[in-house]
C-alpha cells in the first residue's frame, strides 16, 4: 500500500513539475518577445546557468508535446529577439545555452 501511495505521489509531483515548467517557459517567451532586456537580465543573474542547461536538455519534442509547446510559435516568438544579447546576458556558458535553444526549435 506504501508503494502504491508513493508511485501516485511521484506520479502527482511530476504533472505539477511539469506545470510549473509550461509556466516558466511561457513568461519567458512572453518576456523575451516584448523585449524588456532589463527584466531579463535581472532574472538571468539570479538563475543558476547549469540547471538551466540540465532542464534544456531535457527538453525534445515528445516533451514539447507533454507540455503543449508548439515549436513553430516558439520560433516566432523568438524571430524578434536578440539572442546575441541575451547570450552575452548569460555570461560564460550563454552560447551554450542560446545553441541548445536553436537545437529545440528547429
Amino acid at each position: 500500500m506504501a508503494n502504491s501511495l508513493n508511485k501516485k505521489l511521484s506520479e502527482l509531483l511530476g504533472k505539477m513539475d511539469d506545470k510549473v515548467l509550461q509556466a516558466k517557459l511561457n513568461a519567458a517567451m512572453d518576456m523575451l518577445k516584448e523585449g524588456n532586456t532589463e527584466e531579463i537580465a535581472k532574472k538571468l543573474k539570479k538563475v543558476d546557468k547549469n540547471e538551466l542547461l540540465e532542464k534544456l536538455n531535457e527538453l525534445d519534442d515528445n516533451k514539447l508535446r507533454e507540455l503543449n509547446m508548439d515549436k513553430a510559435e516558439m520560433r516566432q516568438k523568438l524571430q524578434s529577439v536578440d539572442l546575441d544579447a541575451i547570450q552575452k546576458m548569460l555570461g560564460e556558458q550563454g552560447p551554450e545555452i542560446i545553441s541548445k535553444i536553436k537545437d529545440i526549435i528547429k
